[in-house]
C-alpha cells in the first residue's frame, strides 16, 4: 500500500505572537507563554486565570485582553467575552479582532442586527478578509429567515458611534478636493467645525508621530463624498486618519480623570444593554444559530462515523481498486477516471463537493509525461463504488498529527480533513480555499504524482491552512 500525505506547516504557536513587555519584576512575557500553552489546548479556564493575573499587574495590556476575550468566547461565556472585547475597543475603536469577536459574541446571544453592525465595521477595515466575510453572509442569512425584534440600545451607546455632517460641509470638501483652498485651510476648516460640534465624529486620539502630508487617497475620498458617490462614514474614516497621524490634532480639553471616567459610564450602559440581551432572549425563548458553525459540523460528523469515513478501506491495499481505462488520440494517452464521492451530512456550512469540480478542472488541463508520451486527465463521477477507481470524502476525524490530507498512490481512497483544533485550541473549519488546495493536491497522489520540492507547486509536501471561522487564522 502506498499512501502519500499532505502535511500542515503551521503550528499553533505561530498563531499568537507573544506581545513585548515592559521589563519589570514581573516576568508577564512568561505568564503569557504559560497562558498560550493551556490556551492551545482547550484549557482556557486555566488560560483565563493566568491573564487575569498579567492583567492586575498590567492593566489594559491589549494583546493580553485580546486573548482572554477569546478564550471566555470559547468557554461560553459569551456576556464577559463581550465586556471584554468593548474595554479594547474602548482604547482601538478599530481593533479588527476585537470588532469580530463582538459581533460573533452579540450572534452567539442572538442578537443578530447588532452583530452584522460590527462585522460590518470589521470589512470596513479588513474587506478581503475571508473570515469576516463569512460571519457576514451568516448574519444577513439568519437575519432573512428569523425575524426578531433587537434588543433596544442604550441612548449614550448609540451616540458614541454618531455621524453628523452638515450638507454644506460638502461645498469645502469640494473646493479642497479641486485644490481651489490649501490643505492648510482645510485642516483648519476641519478642526474648527470638530472643535465646535458642527461636524459630530467619533474622535481618534494621535497614535503616531505627525505628518504633514495628506494621503492623495483622503483628496479623493472628498471629491467622492462630495459627489455624494461615497457615504459619510467612508468621509469620516479619512478625518480620523489625519486625526491618528497628527495632521489634525484636536484639542479635546478633558483630563484623564475625565475620559476614564466616560469610559467607565460607556461600560457601566454596556453591561446594562448586555443584561437587557440576556433577560430579552430569556423571556422570548429565542431561537439562537450560533456563528461559528465548526463545533456543529464535528457532532454531525461523529453521529454517523462510518457513513462520512473511509477510514478502513484506507488502510487496505489500492490493488483491491480497478486500473482506471485509457485510450491513445494522436498519441497522447487519455486516462479516465472514475471517481465516487461520498455523501456529507446535510446542512454543512461551506460547500466543498462543487469545489472538487476546481480540481478536476485543474489536472483536465495539465498535460504530463511518461516515458516519453504525452498523458492528459479526465474525470467522470460514478454512483458505483465497486467501479470507481478513486473513492472521495471529507473527514473531521485525526488523520495524523499535522497533516491535512492523503491518498492511495495511482488509484484508492482520498481523504481530506475538514479542519483541526490548531488555530485556538478547539476544533475550527478550514476555508473553502484550503480545502479546495488540499483536494487538489491529493488528487494529484490519486493520479500517480508524487510530492515535489518546489514550494509554488500544487505536490508540494506542505501547505498553510486558513480557516473559516477562527479569530486567530
Amino acid at each position: 500500500m502506498s499512501v502519500h500525505i499532505l502535511c500542515g506547516i503551521l503550528l499553533f504557536v505561530s498563531f499568537i505572537s507573544v506581545p513585548v513587555f515592559a521589563q519589570t519584576t514581573f516576568d508577564a512575557q512568561s505568564m503569557f507563554k504559560q497562558a498560550s500553552e493551556h490556551f492551545s489546548k482547550g484549557e482556557y479556564n486555566q488560560a483565563i486565570v493566568i491573564y487575569d493575573g498579567i492583567l492586575e499587574e498590567i492593566p489594559n495590556n491589549i494583546s493580553t485582553m485580546k486573548m482572554k476575550a477569546i478564550a471566555l468566547s470559547n468557554s461560553g461565556y459569551h456576556d464577559r467575552s463581550l465586556k471584554e472585547f468593548f474595554k479594547i475597543l474602548q482604547e482601538k475603536p478599530n481593533d479588527v479582532t476585537s470588532l469580530i469577536g463582538m459581533g460573533v459574541g452579540f450572534g452567539n446571544l442572538g442578537e443578530y442586527q447588532e452583530s452584522k453592525h460590527y462585522f460590518e465595521k470589521a470589512l470596513n477595515e479588513k474587506p478581503d478578509s475571508i473570515v469576516i466575510n463569512n460571519y457576514k453572509e451568516f448574519t444577513d442569512k439568519v437575519i432573512s429567515k428569523y425575524p426578531y425584534t433587537p434588543t433596544e440600545k442604550p441612548i449614550d451607546l448609540r451616540k458614541e458611534e454618531t455621524v453628523q455632517i452638515p450638507e454644506w460641509v460638502k461645498l469645502i470638501a469640494k473646493w479642497w478636493s479641486e485644490k481651489q483652498i490649501e490643505d492648510s485651510e482645510f485642516t483648519s476648516a476641519l478642526l474648527f467645525m470638530i472643535e465646535n460640534k458642527i461636524i459630530q465624529i467619533p474622535i481618534i486620539e494621535t497614535k503616531s508621530v505627525s505628518e504633514n502630508k495628506i494621503p492623495d487617497w483622503i483628496r479623493n475620498n472628498a471629491s467622492w463624498w462630495a459627489q455624494n458617490t461615497i457615504n459619510d462614514q467612508d468621509f469620516v474614516s479619512g478625518i480620523q486618519y489625519m486625526m491618528e497621524k497628527g495632521i489634525i490634532v484636536v484639542d479635546i480639553k478633558k483630563s484623564q480623570e475625565e475620559i476614564q471616567k466616560e469610559k467607565d459610564y460607556e461600560y457601566s450602559l454596556f453591561e446594562k444593554y448586555i443584561r437587557s440581551i440576556s433577560k430579552n432572549v430569556s423571556d422570548e425563548k429565542r431561537y439562537i444559530e450560533y456563528p461559528n458553525p465548526s463545533g456543529d459540523v464535528i457532532k454531525k460528523f461523529l453521529r454517523d462515523y462510518t457513513k462520512w469515513n473511509f477510514e478502513e478501506e484506507a488502510k487496505t491495499a489500492s490493488s483491491n481498486f480497478p486500473d482506471p481505462t485509457y485510450e491513445i488520440v494522436d498519441g497522447v494517452y487519455i486516462i479516465d477516471y472514475k471517481v465516487f464521492i461520498n455523501e456529507q451530512p446535510s446542512g454543512l456550512p461551506l460547500d466543498h463537493v462543487s469545489t472538487l469540480k476546481n480540481s478536476f478542472a485543474f489536472w483536465e488541463k495539465q498535460e504530463l509525461s511518461t516515458e516519453g508520451s504525452k498523458v492528459k486527465m479526465i474525470f467522470e463521477i460514478t454512483t458505483q463504488k465497486h467501479e470507481a477507481n478513486v473513492w472521495v470524502t471529507w473527514v473531521v476525524r485525526d488523520i495524523g498529527e499535522g497533516v491535512l490530507g492523503h491518498a492511495h498512490l495511482g488509484k484508492g481512497v482520498i481523504e481530506v480533513t475538514l479542519g483541526d483544533y490548531n488555530c485556538d485550541g478547539r476544533f475550527q473549519l478550514y476555508d473553502v480555499k484550503t480545502v479546495e488546495t488540499i483536494m487538489t493536491h491529493e488528487l494529484g497522489h490519486s493520479i500517480g504524482l508524487i510530492h515535489v520540492s518546489d514550494p509554488n507547486s500544487i505536490m508540494y509536501t506542505s501547505l498553510k491552512p486558513n480557516y473559516a471561522y477562527c479569530l486567530l487564522g
